[in-house]
């Protein structure tokens, strides 16, 4: 199932904004929500790629949540990112609006059990075939 869902944010969080919050969720609990609300705000990329159009894409994981996500910028009309998992829901985002290059856009959450094998695709636009997938490292 792919939940289209998108969350953009004016900027990039640094971890001292959330050390104090303890995370609200976990595993599947974390899966269709936003990183940012849920004090999953401890991530690391465990796999990063720039795209051939230059977008910039990143798996994150947030180690005390158990729980990733994809985060791409700057973005444009059209685009597609999902991340899937094994044993965990698909959650993708679409781009709808032009956003300022300081703009990121990242997918709900998805449960990662199994870091290693999260798996990131990017999708240009609706109109163009293709897409641009990797996976995550650790």
């Amino acid at each position: 199932m792919v939940t289209p869902a998108a969350v953009v944010h004016a900027s990039r969080p640094t971890t001292a904004q959330t050390a104090a919050r303890p995370p609200i969720c976990q595993l599947r609990s974390c899966e269709g929500r936003n990183p940012r609300t849920t004090a999953c705000e401890d991530p690391i990329t465990t796999a990063s790629r720039t795209a051939a159009d230059g977008t910039r894409l990143e798996i994150r994981l947030s180690p005390s949540c158990h729980a990733g996500w994809i985060r791409a910028w700057p973005t444009h009309p059209g685009f597609r990112i999902e991340i899937t998992g094994p044993d965990a829901h698909s959650q993708s985002a679409v781009g709808t609006a032009q956003s300022a290059d300081n703009e990121v856009t990242t997918t709900t959450m998805i449960a990662a059990p199994q870091p290693p094998h999260l798996r990131a695709c990017y999708y240009p636009s609706l109109g163009h075939p293709g897409r641009e997938c990797f996976s995550s490292t650790r």
